[in-house]
């Protein structure tokens, strides 16, 4: 049975596919605490990067050293994160429910910032993983790499508020897929994620690694 051999695509597949559900597993249970979220976060990222890369992961060492590496960090930023989100609903909120001639003009402003709420979001837990800087410069740095990502930026967002947007848009169909989604969903978001973003955070490795593929 060749396609059952080590160096087969379809064993490689099956193998990725594994260590994803392992990774989801993972990244689910650290999340329970609700507290370590970011941290839970930051390390599927980091596996999921490494993945991408295709350096050699053992995906339970390598998930809870960076859990416990990026605990400060990561919980700093997730407070932070959930605090500005906090902020902008209730001010998107009070434009909805302001009676005024300018309402529209406000609520178009806080969408907007929202949008790059969302894009400094979705890229600056992946860039505390992979940068290992403080929490500010990581902000500000993952702000200047999502504005110069373009679409690939929308495509960032669109993945981790996936889940959110069928939730929604697509109630019946969230609770059909959620036992699928818990085993393997999120890990996969990022695995996908994690294959554009190492292209941004460091180009020069993945060119070297593609390189390497056709010599």
């Amino acid at each position: 049975m060749k396609f059952l051999q080590e160096d087969t695509p379809i064993t490689a597949l099956l193998t990725r596919f594994m260590d994803l559900i392992l990774v989801n597993v993972l990244f689910v249970l650290c999340c329970v605490p609700i507290l370590t979220i970011g941290a839970s976060f930051t390390a599927m990222y980091d596996v999921c990067m490494k993945l991408a890369l295709r350096e050699n992961v053992k995906i339970l060492s390598d998930f809870f050293g960076s859990f416990a590496r990026n605990l400060k960090r990561s919980t700093l930023l997730y407070f932070l994160t959930v605090a500005a989100g906090i902020f902008l609903i209730i001010d998107f909120r009070c434009a909805v429910l302001w009676e005024t001639s300018f309402r529209s003009l406000f609520q178009i402003v806080i969408l907007s910032v929202g949008y790059f709420y969302i894009a400094v979001a979705s890229h600056a837990f992946p860039a505390l993983a992979y940068f290992q800087a403080p929490v500010v410069p990581t902000v500000r740095h993952a702000f200047v790499l999502a504005m110069r990502n373009g679409i690939y930026t929308v495509f960032v967002m669109l993945m981790d508020l996936l889940p959110l947007l069928i939730l929604f848009l697509a109630p019946v169909l969230f609770f059909r897929i959620l036992l699928v989604w818990m085993s393997f969903g999120f890990a996969l978001l990022a695995y996908l994620n994690s294959l554009h973003l190492v292209r941004l955070f460091d180009p020069e490795r993945v060119k070297e690694l593609e390189e390497e593929e056709k010599v």
